[in-house]
């Protein structure tokens, strides 16, 4: 009846609005107070800790509704103890508790799977959903780095380009703070105060369960599931209202984290999601714990009504103005990245320039949504400066559109609930989904190769480009779906195989690391523990097997100690 009721509304009138009448918890516990702000949608937000698996409507405004419900959903207090779960025990007066970064509540999507503790170097297996790694990995912790209240975040500060091997030459940063593009020039950013943005990719429990059930985790794996014939297509969400059995099938976050030199002054702690984060820097190998204030965040979703997956994307009101309102100067608020009294600079000597035309770039520049003039590299004194930033394209409020309209219902939504929210000053800029979505990966059995359809993409890319001023500061004329459609294997995978097997719109995978290379090492006795190559030369891992003396950890019999290793110093691999 709810589909019926839908269809019906939108032949007989031009608009629906509706009202969310009370903000309620998806263990179905409600608020006294009821709420008459007015959605543009069916599908009208509340406030609660209810995450949808699906769209209840498939239209502009209706995925517009569902993107804020997803929003606040996943922004509702976590359950410190079990990561991806909302807390029981919070209501809706919580939601976006102002605070310094220690004491506003850690949301639910802040718990969830980081991409630096799923694709580890050689390929490991992950950690356990939701635990974090570091940028120092299996060494030695900096000292200032250990501490018992560290249980947040760590961000790499790699201050210093440097060349990767097989690169041509490109400097690549840490990807904690580098956006999409441009891929081959500086891409970081930063505010008027010259503080840098740092990127987090994270997802949810049931893609974090297909990624390591599936062993993609690796290129290894990548390679056996497509030498398969298995797709690799994530499960999609399904659940439409709280009473449903929702699954939230695959479910992707991209957080933009502004560093706050100053958090105790301005209005930080009240219009801001805060954090702390240990900040590690690699020129000085030290960390200094930072609060750091979201600016930007994309939430992409694959449902069932839509196998191309919604891509939500939410930014603070106060990032940037609209490109529109340069020119004649008006709504020039107090942007944190934007300022009237912006000062070209030549570029230092020191530095490495970014190119133009092989032309190396001698200034930096005050106009708009301009890519740095030149890498950073703390032991050059090469520091970051204020980049200047606009939207350029203004945030929609049609008939068929009304995300303005939303956002403005929305904000008024959560401040009825908890007057000093600080998610009421976070705006949707748009959502992206399919009127005519196509599954490339129905029926399974034939993995596509890229690209993967974008058939229906909505809005289209000639009324309205869907990019983030702090995501896709640079390529601001593109949408997401056309970019991840050419998502793909990591490249040791595609090396292998020989085509771009498609990874179901998610560059996730891109990240994954091959397996070391094994062979077989022999050990004469246990005398020195001196572990040498076999002497036979080449073996594979069974011969290696069969010529072993030793057992699996007993004790040796004879013929000498074999393994199948990595290394001589590095343990040996199970055997089966």
């Amino acid at each position: 009846m709810r589909y019926l009721k839908a269809a019906v509304c939108a032949l007989t009138v031009v608009s629906c609005t509706f009202a969310s009448m009370a903000t309620t918890t998806s263990s179905g516990s409600s608020s006294s107070q009821q709420s008459l702000t007015s959605f543009s949608c069916l599908n009208a937000p509340s406030v609660s800790d209810f995450v949808p698996g699906d769209t209840m409507i498939t239209s502009q405004n209706g995925v517009n509704c569902f993107a804020w419900q997803v929003f606040i959903g996943l922004s509702w207090p976590a359950d410190t103890k079990t990561p991806g779960q909302p807390s029981s025990s919070a209501k809706a007066t919580d939601f976006g508790k102002p605070g310094s970064g220690n004491t506003q509540p850690v949301s639910t999507w802040e718990t969830y799977a980081n991409s630096d503790a799923v694709f580890l170097p050689n390929g490991a297996k992950p950690k356990a959903f939701g635990a974090r790694t570091s940028p120092w990995g299996d060494g030695p912790t900096p000292e200032s780095c250990v501490s018992d209240d560290k249980a947040y975040r760590i961000m790499s500060s790699s201050r210093k380009a440097s060349i990767s091997e097989g690169s041509g030459g490109t400097f690549n940063m840490s990807g904690d703070m580098a956006q999409a593009f441009p891929s081959d020039n500086p891409n970081w950013l930063a505010d008027k105060r010259g503080n840098l943005v740092y990127y987090e990719i994270l997802f949810s429990k049931d893609q974090y369960d297909f990624i390591v059930d599936n062993e993609l985790y690796n290129t290894n794996g990548q390679v056996d599931m497509i030498k398969a014939n298995k797709n690799i297509a994530m499960p999609l969400g399904i659940g439409v209202k709280p009473s449903d059995d929702v699954t939230l099938g695959g479910l992707e976050l991209k957080a933009a984290w502004l560093e706050v030199e100053n958090p105790e002054t301005g209005n930080w702690k009240t219009d801001y999601k805060l954090t702390t984060a240990s900040v590690y820097d690699e020129t000085t190998q030290t960390c200094s714990d930072k609060t750091l204030a979201l600016v930007g965040l994309h939430i992409i979703h694959k449902t069932a009504s839509q196998p191309q997956w919604i891509w939500a994307t939410f930014e603070h009101k106060m990032n940037a103005p609209d490109n529109a309102d340069l020119a004649t100067a008006k709504n020039l608020g107090d942007y944190n990245f934007y300022s009237e009294s912006c000062t070209e600079m030549d570029v230092p000597s020191q530095c490495t320039a970014k190119t133009v035309n092989d032309v190396p770039t001698t200034k930096t520049s005050c106009d708009v949504n301009v890519s740095p003039a030149f890498y950073l590299d703390g032991t050059k004194d090469c520091n970051p400066y204020p980049i200047q930033v606009s939207r350029l394209f203004k945030i929609q409020d049609t008939t068929d559109n009304k995300v303005a309209s939303i956002n403005a219902a929305a904000q008024a939504l959560i401040t009825e609930t908890n007057a000093g929210s600080v998610f009421a000053n976070y705006q949707l800029v748009n959502t992206l989904w399919s009127s005519a979505a196509v599954n490339d990966n129905s029926p399974p059995g034939k993995p596509p190769i890229t690209p993967l359809s974008t058939s229906g993409a909505t809005p289209t890319l000639s009324e309205v480009p869907v990019a983030n001023t702090m995501l896709e500061t640079y390529a601001q004329g593109f949408n997401c779906l056309s970019c991840h459609a050419y998502a793909s294997v990591a490249q040791e995978a595609e090396e292998e195989l020989g085509k771009s097997y498609a990874t179901d719109y998610s560059f996730v995978f891109s990240l994954a690391n091959p397996l070391p290379s094994l062979s077989c090492y022999w050990m004469e006795n246990y005398d020195n523990f001196s572990w040498v190559p076999a002497p036979q030369g080449e073996l594979s891992k069974q011969q290696c097997y069969e010529l072993n003396s030793c057992g699996d950890g007993g004790k040796q019999s004879g013929g000498g100690c074999y393994k199948w290793a990595s290394g001589p110093e590095q343990p040996a691999h199970p055997w089966k």
